[in-house]
Formats: C-alpha cells, sequence, structure tokens
C-alpha cells in the first residue's frame, strides 16, 4: 500500500469516529420530551430515603439520593452533578404513598437505579421529569462538539498530515 492510499485511509477512519459522536448526540435528543406512558410506573409507600452511594457498573462510586418503595425490588435514585440533594430530602418523607416512572435497570452490579424519571404524590408532581431530560441533553451537547471537533480534526489530517501543523504533505 502506498503512501498516499495509507494517507487517505487513515484519514477516512478518524473522520468515521465522528458517527460515534453524533450518535451519542442522537441518543441524547431522544430522551427528550418523555412519554411517560412508556415507562415502567409503580405506586406504594416509601420505607426509606436518604443519601447512599451509588456503584456504578465500572467500578465508579458516587453519592445519590434514592428512595425504597415497599415492594419493589430496587432502589431508585437521582444523581446531581452538584451533589445537592436537600431540597429532594424535603420533598418525600417516609410513609407518603407515591407514584414513580422509572427505567428498570438490567444490570446486576448497580446498587441503586439512578434511572428515575418523575416522582408524584396525589396527582402532584413532586420530582418532575425535567431533570432527567436535562440531564440526558448533555449526551447532545457533549456529542455535537465532539463530533464536529473529530470531523475538523480529521479534515485537517487529511490537508496537512498533521492535526496541529500547518505543513503540508505532498499526498496528493
Amino acid at each position: 500500500m502506498n503512501k498516499k492510499t495509507k494517507h487517505l485511509l487513515s484519514s477516512i477512519l478518524f473522520a468515521s469516529t465522528s458517527i460515534l459522536y453524533f450518535f451519542l448526540a442522537y441518543i441524547g435528543y431522544g430522551k427528550q420530551n418523555l412519554d411517560l406512558s412508556k415507562y415502567a410506573q409503580y405506586e406504594n409507600i416509601i420505607i426509606d430515603k436518604g443519601i447512599d452511594i451509588h456503584y456504578g457498573s465500572k467500578g465508579r462510586k458516587s453519592n445519590v439520593f434514592y428512595i425504597s418503595l415497599k415492594g419493589l425490588d430496587e432502589d431508585l435514585g437521582i444523581y446531581r452533578m452538584s451533589k445537592k440533594y436537600d431540597d429532594l430530602l424535603k420533598k418525600v418523607n417516609v410513609g407518603d404513598k407515591v407514584k414513580v416512572y422509572y427505567r428498570p435497570s438490567s444490570n446486576e452490579k448497580e446498587n441503586i437505579n439512578i434511572d428515575l424519571i418523575q416522582v408524584e404524590k396525589d396527582g402532584q408532581v413532586l420530582i418532575g421529569k425535567e431533570e432527567y431530560e436535562e440531564k440526558e441533553s448533555s449526551l447532545i451537547y457533549i456529542g455535537l462538539i465532539a463530533g464536529i471537533g473529530t470531523l475538523f480534526m480529521a479534515y485537517r489530517f487529511y490537508k496537512y498530515g498533521s492535526i496541529f501543523g500547518n505543513k503540508q504533505k505532498n499526498y496528493r
């Protein structure tokens, strides 16, 4: 394989990684304007609540707000990057009968399912789906910025033979 062909294939491979980032943005877009009827829902009494450590699938640990419902075999939680959960602790109380919407977890390593979408009490929304949608919208921004950046870098690699240098290679 000659240098020109190698350079072209490398440029195409580099540019094709942007597809992954644009797919990430698409996933984030799909998690906007959620239709609650498409998610699991459960209604019962809160038997426990608090802040606990969430053990993620890759060994990561983070503090999350959680609630346990009578008869539900998984704890449901909310993760916030700010780690501020005081408002959630005040909104829900042990003994309250609530209706929750969530995405069931198939990950057995997780001790708390952090895909809690909405919590309602007596028809009133205590924790709205907007917080979940906002958290998922970060995928859109990350995907778009990284995708465009990768395409730009692939163009520079193709044109100059380097991402950062301006020295044009003689591949054409």
